[in-house]
């Protein structure tokens, strides 16, 4: 989904007069009087709506309407791996059983554009719940396309007339607020407008613009977090994690602005601002220590990944043998091809490769053998259950497995001095969390440096 402020102003334009915008993706043909047709869903489109909702609140003589808008959720997945034909199948099989819920409860359905769709039935916010709980699990059954199946999930914001002043783009636009934060809340569900959503809403169109402010004025800046050898106890590199310094809000956490950056297509900017910072810093270190970074899932993707990371290191004055790349499953899963492509061209150049959070994804296994990594990192969620049976089967098999495959293992999120004794014994090779080290500012990072003493007794690390 885009922006929250391109929904906001999306849902704002005009078309023919009706205030609804029109921009539906497809050519549509009009449908006699005040309809128009969209040819892929074979559904009325967003230019009838406001027709239907006042049609509607005349018939209920000004009673309240409630108004679902419906996103599908991995959409833009079906047309990269299967092509725009199975995406426009999925389209209308989708119409078909929103169609099949939407008569069975009076109401009007509508093909907005792309993969979003409007609902107007009678009623309010909380009657319309049932029928999106239902729209919720009908979109999640597969779709059989050419050569496979798929499923995608159905995202779905509600509002009522009574949240609006009586125009159909004022029911849109809020409803498009509550589908924002369903689609915030992790998908495959539906939530119901609040006026304080909008605020939410707004208060994060304002953060989108601060951000691309504050990226040019480098305000989002690198923290340092030690990376420790289990064996020797010695510091042996940091990784590198984004914080913003906002000059009114103060630091402002990754997980509130990488997505952002990443809705409004600021992630490569970000990203290289803060490896081109991360070069200069790392000049001062000790030339074995290494820095990791993280690459989004939406940068994976571009052919030119590898040749501006490796055009950025040698302008910054940083071996390529220093830079642990660091790439989650997710990632690999958008594009496994162009994964591998990129991952390819770094290795040769020297750079090595992490694959992170190991064991989150669906598909760990086919990864390691399809790809070629240099190190695997263990997810903070199994250390933290390390000292249960299956946590300790669970690490020890990963960590046999690295072994059998000559990549060492990393493990995040080490918060206590018995979890380090544990995972050396195992033969874990690195580790890294709270009892290291917090992420530190470039500064405190570099007076943490001290290769002299080990940061940890290895005596106590190996038992």
């Amino acid at each position: 989904m885009g922006s929250a402020l391109h929904r906001i102003t999306g849902f704002l334009g005009t078309a023919s007069g009706t205030g609804i915008p029109c921009d539906t993706g497809t050519a549509a043909h009009d449908d006699g009087p005040g309809g128009w047709i969209d040819p892929v869903t074979t559904l009325p489109d967003r230019r009838t709506i406001a027709r239907l909702f006042d049609d509607l609140r005349a018939r209920l003589e000004g009673g309240p309407v409630a108004m679902l808008i419906v996103n599908l959720d991995r959409f833009s997945m079906v047309n990269d791996v299967c092509g725009h034909e199975a995406g426009d199948l999925v389209l209308r099989v989708t119409a078909e059983r929103l169609r099949r819920l939407a008569r069975a409860s009076g109401a009007a359905l509508a093909h907005l554009g792309g993969d979003e769709y409007a609902c107007l039935m009678p009623g309010d916010a909380a009657s319309a719940t049932e029928i999106a709980r239902r729209m919720v699990d009908q979109v999640a059954e597969p779709i059989a396309v050419a050569g496979g199946v798929v499923e995608v999930g159905a995202s779905i914001g509600i509002a009522d007339s009574a949240a609006i002043d009586g125009r159909a783009d004022d029911l849109l636009r809020v409803a498009g607020v509550a589908l924002s934060r369903a689609k915030n809340d992790g998908g495959a569900t539906f939530r119901t407008f609040e006026p304080a959503m909008d605020f939410d809403l707004r208060d994060r169109v304002r953060l989108e613009s601060d951000l691309r402010a504050g990226i040019a004025r480098g305000e989002v800046v690198p923290f340092y977090q030690p990376i420790l050898s289990l064996q020797s106890g010695h510091l042996v590199g940091f990784e590198s994690l984004a914080r913003w310094r906002h000059p009114i809000r103060g630091i402002i956490d990754p997980a509130v602005f990488i997505p952002i950056a990443e809705d409004v297509d600021l992630i490569n900017d970000l990203s290289f601002a803060l490896l081109r910072q991360a070069c200069r810093d790392a000049r001062d270190w000790p030339g074995h220590l290494t820095l990791s970074i993280n690459i989004s899932p939406l940068q994976i993707r571009r052919p030119d990944l590898a040749i501006r990371l490796l055009q950025t290191l040698y302008a910054g004055g940083l071996a390529p043998g220093r830079l642990i790349l660091e790439i989650t499953e997710s990632a690999l899963v958008e594009d496994i091809a162009a994964a591998r492509a990129t991952i390819l061209s770094l290795r040769n150049a020297g750079v090595k490769v992490a694959l992170d959070d190991f064991g989150t994804g669906y598909s760990s296994l086919h990864h390691l053998r399809e790809l070629q990594f240099d190190r695997i990192k263990i997810d903070r969620s199994f250390i933290a259950t390390l000292d249960s049976f299956a946590g300790g089967k669970i690490v020890r098999a990963i960590v046999d497995l690295g072994h059998g495959l000559g990549m060492p293992v990393t493990a995040e999120g080490v918060e206590t001095i018995e979890q380090a004794d544990t995972l050396s014994l195992l033969g874990c090779a690195y580790g890294q969390g709270f009892l290291f080290g917090r992420p530190l500012p470039a500064a405190e990072a570099l007076a943490a440096v001290d290769t002299r003493h080990p940061m940890i007794d290895p005596r106590r690390a190996t038992g």
